[in-house]
């Protein structure tokens, strides 16, 4: 019988860290999927086993609140669980616990099993190789499931003229081992494009990120930056009009 939960501990190191020698939000996202593939593999999803019976993890959505960020020599501990299966919808939750037990962070996000060359989503219960999926927790961190973002036209945002605020490419260190950019590089672009604004990129505590497309070696993804009242959110997009990702994020008050 599978524990309810799999803990995951993580050193933070200088160079994963910026100002104020705190752990980039970025990194701190990677380090979260690291130990959802752990937990996955425990459960019999491994990355592994799951690419020979050709198919793969996708994620769709993310939401991260943030308290504190873990600091420079500091080991955290990173605790997650499979919390639901909705038809092809996997649900898995963290909880972020700093060197002396505090819980200083926590997420939901969304997953889906694709097949490996279509990324087509796969429902696990009609495919006999694998094994029957385990839901270790139905507990949500946020009270609710992870909420989708609307996504406008690039032209809804930017009108004919306006220019991005910042452009990035899909260069060597920016790729996976797909050869697609890793999707935590998404929040590094928008935590980029704010900080070329003027924002304290520092004052973010909750986050919500979409995966729309992949991006490939090479491609060249535009962001541009909308704002509401206590909300500023980043949009990506290629191709002129195809949307890549977005990701709303709050600010503490200073």
């Amino acid at each position: 019988m599978p524990s309810n939960y799999t803990e995951m501990e993580v050193y933070c190191k200088a160079t994963e860290c910026g100002i104020g020698d705190k752990l980039y939000c970025s990194t701190l996202i990677g380090d979260l999927q690291e130990a959802a593939e752990r937990s996955s593999y425990a459960l019999g999803y491994g990355t592994d086993f799951l690419k020979e019976n050709k198919m793969c993890w996708i994620i769709l959505k993310m939401r991260l609140h943030i308290t504190e960020l873990p600091g420079w020599h500091e080991t955290f501990k990173i605790r997650t669980w499979a919390s639901y299966l909705d038809k092809f919808y996997f649900g898995r939750e963290f909880e972020i616990y700093s060197s002396d037990d505090r819980l200083i962070g926590y997420a939901s996000s969304v997953w889906i099993l694709a097949d490996w060359e279509t990324h087509r989503p796969v429902i696990a219960n009609k495919r006999p190789e694998l094994p029957p999926p385990v839901v270790q927790d139905p507990k949500l961190v946020f009270g609710e499931k992870c909420q989708k973002i609307i996504f406008p036209d690039r032209n809804d945002v930017a009108g004919q003229t306006e220019k991005p605020v910042i452009i990035k490419y899909a260069d060597f260190n920016e790729l996976d081992r797909n050869r697609h950019v890793n999707n935590s590089r998404y929040t590094a672009w928008a935590y980029d494009a704010l900080f070329k604004c003027g924002y304290d990129v520092t004052r973010i505590e909750d986050l919500v990120i979409n995966y729309n497309s992949e991006v490939k070696a090479g491609e060249k993804v535009e962001l541009f930056i909308s704002k509401t009242d206590d909300k500023v959110t980043v949009f990506g997009y290629k191709n002129i009009d195809t949307k890549v990702f977005a990701v709303e994020m709050t600010m503490r008050n200073a």
